[in-house]
């Protein structure tokens, strides 16, 4: 596994490599940890950019971000967006989520409805499908009200929510829905489970192989625990689960991919590209080489503005 010399300076200044895993409160205190601390160190809030909390219904709350542009009235692209975290951890408050979200909703610029969908496991998936669908419908329906373009709503999310971006977009095909969804941003999603991979991918599936041991924020190790926590293991072969597996994905509208090198992950993202290809869906993909999972969530990793300037051109 190559990691890049910024990752391994940035490890040193750390003193250690960073990596969640354990039980649930293990997981989630980590991850709120994680928050905290790069919350501290990101800079502060841009006044002109509009940000509320909503609840849309019992279960599921969103965060709109909408940029100055909207509201000096021009309508404008509308994303709908799903956090990281695995299905057990994360939520739309998280700092880097929030930080990423910003980014995104100022510099398309576009609308962008970040969705606190339920977490396992408590609410074993495929609840989050539900929960990401249902905020799609609620923003598409009030596009108008929200100072949105209907014709251009896309849907975006990272890791697990690069995942659950593709499963609704395949539920809103399923529902004759495909002309509500401009496009698809999955960065470094899960697609599939590594227990559970078709022939036609095995041969370009190699990241849980090649990352398995010391990969940094997770490993194979932390996945299956992921897997073995959020219900996933007993869904193995569920399409909306694991949207690889999806029969109708060379429906998809354009997708564009982020993966990282150093990530068990990485692959998700690739054979999934592979797949679109060959059924000429348009798509492209981004892979930042020696960078682990969820590597632009650090201020101090300059790729990441990298990261953020692609994600805003995909």
């Amino acid at each position: 596994m190559y990691l890049s010399d910024e990752w391994l300076e940035y490890e040193k200044q750390l003193g250690f490599r960073p990596l969640i895993n354990g039980t649930v409160e293990d997981i989630r205190s980590g991850y709120n940890a994680l928050s905290d601390s790069i919350g501290a160190k990101l800079p502060a809030h841009d006044a002109s950019l509009k940000v509320e909390d909503l609840r849309i219904s019992e279960d599921v709350s969103v965060r709109v971000y909408t940029p100055k542009e909207a509201l000096a009235g021009n309508k404008l692209p509308l994303g709908v967006y799903a956090h990281g975290g695995g299905f057990v951890a994360g939520s739309v408050g998280a700092s880097f989520e929030d930080f990423n979200c910003r980014f995104i909703a100022q510099n398309t610029p576009c609308i962008l409805v970040s969705v606190d969908f339920r977490l396992a496991p408590e609410h074993p998936v495929p609840a989050q499908v539900e929960d990401v669908l249902a905020g799609f419908m609620w923003a598409y329906d009030n596009c108008e009200s929200l100072l949105g373009l209907k014709s251009k709503c896309f849907l975006i999310g990272a890791s697990v929510g690069g995942g659950l971006a593709l499963s609704v977009a395949l539920k809103l095909i399923e529902s004759n829905m495909r002309s509500a969804v401009a496009g698809v941003v999955a960065l470094a999603p899960i697609t599939m489970h590594p227990e559970f991979v078709p022939d036609e991918f095995k041969h370009d599936f190699v990241a849980y192989t090649e990352n398995a041991v010391g990969a940094p924020l997770i490993d194979r190790a932390a996945m299956y625990t992921f897997n073995a926590h959020n219900g996933a293991d007993l869904m193995k072969d569920d399409p909306y689960v694991f949207p690889a597996l999806h029969p109708r994905k060379s429906e998809l509208p354009p997708v564009f991919f982020s993966t990282c090198g150093a990530d068990p992950l990485r692959d998700d993202g690739t054979v999934f590209k592979l797949a679109l290809e060959k059924a000429s869906i348009k798509t492209k993909l981004v892979n930042y080489e020696g960078l682990p999972h969820f590597f632009w969530i650090f201020p101090e990793i300059k790729a990441g503005d990298v990261f953020r300037t692609d994600t805003v051109e995909g």
